[in-house]
């Protein structure tokens, strides 16, 4: 019994919180939006956050579990899992599109952040 529960108490202290961060290094046009999402079928499939409503990209994205998002995984036997997306739209340039063929390659920012 001192072995079950020992075990017990061992799975419970391994559980993490799910976060991912992704940040462009475009500058920022406006401030934090919000957006929920959800997890479906342990994660195969997920629904878009910030898509649509960004015409020159992300600056920040942050995707995280909000705090009652556990509690819904555990009763639905991690069918649904709720997320969270906190995101920066990036600034326009001029006239053209950030992303297009006409875009030279210098003028992409950098993935990450410069060390």
């Amino acid at each position: 019994m001192k072995r079950m529960m020992a075990c017990g108490a061992m799975l419970l202290s391994l559980t993490g919180c799910f976060r991912m961060s992704v940040r462009s290094g475009a500058p920022r046009a406006g401030g934090v939006e919000e957006q929920t999402g959800v997890s479906l079928a342990y994660g195969l499939t997920t629904t878009n956050v910030a898509a649509a409503e960004c015409p020159n990209g992300l600056s920040r994205v942050d995707v995280y579990w909000p705090v009652w998002g556990p509690v819904v995984y555990f009763f639905t036997f991690g069918i649904v899992a709720p997320l969270r997306a906190e995101y920066v739209c990036a600034e326009g340039r001029g006239g053209a599109a950030p992303y297009s063929e006409e875009t030279p390659a210098g003028d992409v920012p950098p993935s990450h952040p410069p060390l």
